[in-house]
């Protein structure tokens, strides 16, 4: 076996065995990782088939097997914060168009020929893979948008542990092979395998590296989900509003719950004795804002407050951000900018 490909397969099932091992009971989202694992297996094994007899049937092959793990990734992102709902027939639907893919290419292919890109037939199919790749890249990013959202809507602080900013890094490297080797495809034709190989292996073989180390380190993520309003559903009462808004005002102004770096929405509402909806409703509804931000607008202030304040002199600003609640300097930073329009700095300058 190429020694790329005894590195990839050895990564692979030595990674769905210690997700087995240290991760049971397995949630949805370590299946799925498994499956992604699983894929990467059956990916080496046809691009080393394809070493060995020459054709390049079996690298078409295995771009499809590439091409599901995409999907899953995005899957994967949704699972690791949203279970509201299993894994079943609909969530399947998403992988249909790559089955009638896979009928096709096994109508169409020439399996007698090395050289199959000239023909008409293939050049559709791979036309079609393309616009496949970049539907299933478009589902990545959307999973990682509504996670940043539920992130916001349900965490005051965005540490590496929830932000899950890694898959990022695994969506761009298989961006990234899947130009390179189209790139070398058309500059080298057929004729220099081993680029596309050192491209291919390499770029998947980073990516099961890091979906070992990085998915067995990844904890779920707990999320409270407002249930969608319904026809004949009681909305939030004015009245109801009102109160709600001027009790977490006065819990926020006398308790500062915001000092917790680790505060949750779901904390707040035991705190407050408001239940999850009704908070959740009265921070966007009353103030038009997500719990994210009205944490960090408190955070904010207090840290504006602490500067003005003289027996703060002798600290940082750094601790005050740190006492204030920010468990970052970037993220502090990002914030003050965001609420003040002034970095700590100009800030600073101008007091």
């Amino acid at each position: 076996m190429h020694f790329l490909t005894s590195i990839g397969v050895i990564l692979a099932v030595t990674g769905i065995l210690l997700i087995v091992i240290l991760k049971s009971p397995l949630k949805i989202s370590d299946k799925l990782l498994i499956a992604i694992l699983s894929c990467f297996v059956l990916k080496f094994l046809l691009d080393e088939w394809q070493l060995l007899t020459g054709s390049q049937v079996f690298s078409v092959f295995a771009a499809m097997f590439g091409m599901s793990t995409i999907a899953t990734c995005g899957w994967y992102i949704k699972y690791l914060t949203d279970e509201s709902e299993g894994f079943g027939w609909r969530q399947l639907l998403i992988y249909s168009p790559l089955v009638l893919l896979f009928l096709l290419t096994l109508a169409v292919l020439p399996w007698h020929l090395a050289a199959m890109y000239q023909t008409p037939a293939v050049r559709y199919v791979l036309l079609l893979m393309i616009a496949l790749i970049i539907y299933y890249f478009y589902f990545c990013i959307r999973m990682l948008q509504k996670h940043k959202q539920l992130i916001r809507q349900n965490y005051s602080g965005v540490s590496g542990s929830i932000t899950i900013n890694w898959m990022v890094i695994i969506i761009s490297l298989q961006i990234a092979e899947f130009l390179l080797k189209g790139v070398l495809s058309n500059v080298f034709g057929d004729t220099n395998n081993a680029l596309q190989v050192i491209t291919n292996e390499y770029c998947f073989i980073i990516e099961t590296f890091l979906l070992v180390v990085l998915g067995i380190w990844q904890k779920s993520i707990p999320v409270f989900i407002p249930p969608a309003e319904k026809a004949g559903q009681t909305p939030l009462q004015p009245g109801d509003l009102k109160r709600y808004l001027l009790r977490i005002e006065k819990f926020m102004t006398e308790e500062k719950p915001y000092l917790d770096p680790e505060l949750t929405i779901e904390k707040l509402s035991d705190l407050t004795r408001i239940r999850k909806l009704s908070l959740s409703q009265t921070l966007n509804k009353g103030l038009n804002k997500n719990f994210f931000t009205f944490i960090k607008e408190y955070r904010i202030k207090h840290v504006e407050d602490e500067l003005k304040n003289k027996t703060s002199e002798k600290r940082t600003i750094m601790d005050i951000a740190y006492g204030s609640g920010f468990n970052s300097k970037t993220g502090f930073n990002r914030a003050f900018k965001e609420v003040t329009g002034k970095t700590p700095t100009e800030y600073l300058g101008e007091g």
